[in-house]
């Protein structure tokens, strides 16, 4: 019995120390990455992103958690240089699709359809999301900022209801 209390202390422990999140604040995959926290950006390398302009895909050996998403990286100067300057390196809009955003819904944000503008990464569930933020980009992206500062805290779910 008391092995059984132990056990079931043990197991349950990631989850008290579990930094807690609003739901949906961070597009990240289900389940733990190996940083003990959910993954964002799929595993792609977002330092890759955005200075390379291609997808690299980072490793579960050089991960970090920043705000509760782990990141995946390709190489440790990249975890370095996203370790030195995070908020440079995060997708827009909590990873999700920057274009969904500016309707109001949290689309999933593949990094294979990715921008970036201004030095920014913006991710989209597709192509076509893609090229229709790219019709606009500044009207998509003011619009989508101002959509971010009310749905930021809403989860994908309960937008996909009132939508």
């Amino acid at each position: 019995m008391k092995n059984l209390l132990i056990t079931t202390i043990i197991a349950t422990l990631p989850l008290i120390a579990a930094p807690a999140f609003a739901a949906d604040e961070i597009n990240v995959s289900s389940g733990l990455s190996t940083a003990g926290v959910p993954l964002a950006a799929h595993g792609a390398d977002p330092v890759a992103l955005l200075n390379q302009g291609k997808v690299m895909e980072g490793s579960a050996d050089i991960a970090l958690a920043h705000d509760g998403a782990a990141y995946y990286f390709a190489s440790a100067e990249n975890k370095a240089e996203f370790e030195a300057n995070p908020a440079k390196y995060v997708p827009q809009h909590g990873g999700f699709c920057s274009y969904g955003v500016a309707v109001g819904q949290k689309f999933d944000g593949d990094p294979e359809q990715f921008v970036v503008h201004d030095g920014k990464l913006f991710l989209f569930l597709n192509a076509t999301t893609r090229d229709l933020f790219l019709k606009d980009v500044e009207g998509t992206k003011a619009t989508a900022d101002n959509q971010w500062k009310d749905i930021k805290h809403t989860s994908a779910a309960d937008l996909a209801k009132e939508g």
